[in-house]
Parts: structure tokens; C-alpha cells; sequence
């Protein structure tokens, strides 16, 4: 035997809902009205049962009916932020103004003029692992400004971007252009890193 639900009242919204459910039934003139003897209770019954059997929460819409993206962008992960530039080791003015005077000694110099790139690269990384080995801290490196007039050396260029590089970074600790009277635009200026002791300081 089943036992009839209790019936509810209306809510205030689907009282609302029932009200403009009614005003847009149009009378049918050309044919006579059937009434099938259902009551107002009895159609509102009906009303409920059917609002019941799908239920939506209020001032909510269904997520597939408020989802706009396009289909293809579903489930597709954010592409990854690009990494930062590596920021490039510069000495700092002062101590740069203190090598063109004199009051910081260049320790050492290297002259890569007439080399290829293939030997500037080998000549210079040894130039500095074994100046640094010596306690060096403060060297002189010559590019030059280029050959012909207007253009800049391909050593010039390179120089830089091999100091930024992963092979030199436990050599070098910053660079800077050279002073006019270190050759200026043609030579720069490479602080080394200090040396670790056996326990792991650094060298003074």
C-alpha cells in the first residue's frame, strides 16, 4: 500500500511561474473545451509534481547552459610563463670607475685578436680558470672593435654572451666595459669569483 506524499504549498516563485503559466493559455474558440474534471488543487498538484521532478537551484542556471568557451579550449592546460631573461652580471660603476684609475689592479690580460671564435672561446675559459686558481680577481680581456669601419667585431659581440653563459658562470662574477685608455669599446673588464676554502668560505 502506498502513502500519498504530504502536499506543500507553493512557493512564492512558483506561485509567480504558475500565474504566467496561466495568463498565456488562450481559450480555443472553433472547439468545445473538454474538461476532464481536474480541480485547480489537482493541476496545481500536477504543477509541483512536475517542478519537483527537476529541480534547479534558484538564480543558478545550469553549467552547460552559462558555459561559453569554445570546445576545443576544454581540458586544455594554460600554457607555462615563459622564464625570466637571466639577468647579466655587471660590475658596478664604482668599482669599474676604480679599475680605469688604477685603484683596483688588473691582475691579468689576454689578447684574443686574430683568433677564431672556436679558439677565443677555448683560450678565453682557460685564461680564466687559471688566472682564478691563482687568486686573481680582477682581469683584462681585448676583443677588439672590428676590422672594417662601421661594423662591430664578431669577438665583441661574443664575449659578452659567453660570460652569461652556463660554463663561465662559476668563473665569473660580472664584466663591464674597459675604460678609453684599457682600450675602451674593445676590451672589458671580468671580475672572477672568489675562491672556497676547504670548509667552504670564500677566500678574502
Amino acid at each position: 500500500m502506498t502513502t500519498k506524499r504530504p502536499r506543500r504549498k507553493l512557493t512564492e516563485e512558483e506561485t509567480i511561474l504558475w500565474h504566467r503559466v496561466g495568463r498565456t493559455v488562450t481559450p480555443l474558440r472553433d472547439r468545445s473545451v473538454v474538461m476532464t474534471g481536474a480541480s485547480d488543487e489537482a493541476l496545481k498538484r500536477d504543477f509541483l509534481e512536475a517542478m519537483d521532478g527537476a529541480p534547479r537551484p534558484a538564480g543558478k542556471p545550469p553549467a552547460q547552459e552559462t558555459d561559453i568557451r569554445s570546445p576545443l579550449s576544454h581540458g586544455r592546460a594554460a600554457p607555462a610563463p615563459k622564464p625570466a631573461p637571466r639577468p647579466e652580471r655587471q660590475i658596478d660603476r664604482p668599482t669599474a670607475r676604480k679599475i680605469a684609475r688604477g685603484r683596483i689592479t688588473i691582475d691579468a690580460r689576454i689578447d684574443l685578436h686574430a683568433m677564431t671564435q672556436d679558439q677565443a672561446h677555448d683560450r678565453l675559459y682557460a685564461f680564466l680558470a687559471d688566472t682564478r686558481s691563482q687568486g686573481c680577481r680582477h682581469v683584462l680581456v681585448v676583443t677588439g672593435k672590428g676590422r672594417s669601419l662601421g661594423s662591430e667585431g664578431v669577438l665583441k659581440r661574443m664575449v659578452p654572451v659567453w660570460l652569461n653563459s652556463p660554463r663561465f658562470s662559476g668563473l665569473v662574477s660580472g664584466y663591464s666595459s674597459a675604460s678609453r685608455q684599457h682600450g675602451g669599446e674593445g676590451a672589458i673588464y671580468i671580475r672572477l669569483r672568489k675562491l672556497a676554502r676547504a670548509d667552504g668560505s670564500l677566500r678574502g
